[in-house]
């Protein structure tokens, strides 16, 4: 599912899960005005002071997100489970009676995923790379450590308001595009292209009904459009510094299996 889906308001991250079921202060005072534009730096840093401030952020050591995938084309919904923690761990789990169990996880280092109808296998590579950041606990919050480099690419508008488009890219890892509202300084849209067993997959998702955790605002849908199909991800609850056992990121039997034979 993509970018994350508890974390950082992204947090309904986007991920190469999203496609096997198909995968955050500064205010710009001075950008108000007219033909003014602020730069990556205060769009982004904007965001994080929009859903909570870093300092809000940091109090979060995990966080349990439950809800639902559906896939309205294929009339299938599933039930999302995710566990994430402090400070790249992360398990989803996907089920349903169409697609049987799915899941998803890393223990921070390895990042595996096993499901009913392909078995187990184990990420490598580029795609390796990009669920690890993808797993980062704290989402855009600490974007300086994650990209080499942001910039401003114009504007967009999405739902009707006007947004500013930023383009940022990490080392070694493809592009992604985020618009933000230019009024509440929200995450709205993301493109990206995600590596895949199936090859390079390009992925657009909208965030939205953000809503209060604790101290933090909290994307609750996310509608994503991938492979020409759309798929809507709601959550129905998301609890933060949640007890997690150290079991749910272990690395499952049959993928340490797989590990021996390489």
């Amino acid at each position: 599912m993509a970018n994350r889906m508890s974390k950082a308001g992204a947090s309904l991250g986007i991920t190469a899960l999203a496609i096997l079921l198909v995968s955050l202060g500064v205010s710009f005072s001075d950008a108000k005005a007219p033909g003014k534009t602020p730069s990556a730096e205060q769009i982004l840093d904007k965001f994080v002071e929009a859903t909570g401030g870093v300092a809000a952020y940091d109090k979060l050591q995990s966080s349990i997100s439950k809800g639902a995938l559906e896939i309205p084309a294929a009339g299938i919904t599933v039930d999302l489970t995710v566990y994430s923690a402090r400070p790249n761990k992360m398990c989803t789990i996907a089920e349903s009676p169409a697609i049987g169990k799915n899941e998803r996880g890393t223990d921070g280092t390895i990042f595996w995923e096993k499901s009913t109808m392909q078995g187990a296998r184990v990420l490598e590579g580029e795609e390796l790379a990009e669920a690890l950041r993808e797993a980062a606990f704290e989402g855009l919050v600490y974007w300086r450590g994650q990209y080499d480099s942001v910039a401003v690419a114009g504007t967009d508008t999405v739902a009707g308001n006007p947004c500013y488009k930023v383009v940022m890219k990490a080392k070694g890892g493809k592009p992604r595009t985020l618009s933000f509202d230019q009024k509440s300084g929200l995450l709205v849209r993301t493109q990206t292209t995600v590596p895949t067993q199936m090859g390079e997959i390009p992925i657009e998702s909208f965030p939205g009904d953000y809503r209060k955790v604790g101290d933090v605002l909290q994307a609750y849908k996310s509608t994503v459009k991938v492979m020409g199909q759309e798929r809507i991800m709601t959550m129905t609850s998301v609890e933060y510094n949640a007890a997690i056992p150290d079991s749910v990121f272990a690395v499952p039997a049959d993928v340490q299996a797989l590990l021996q034979k390489k």
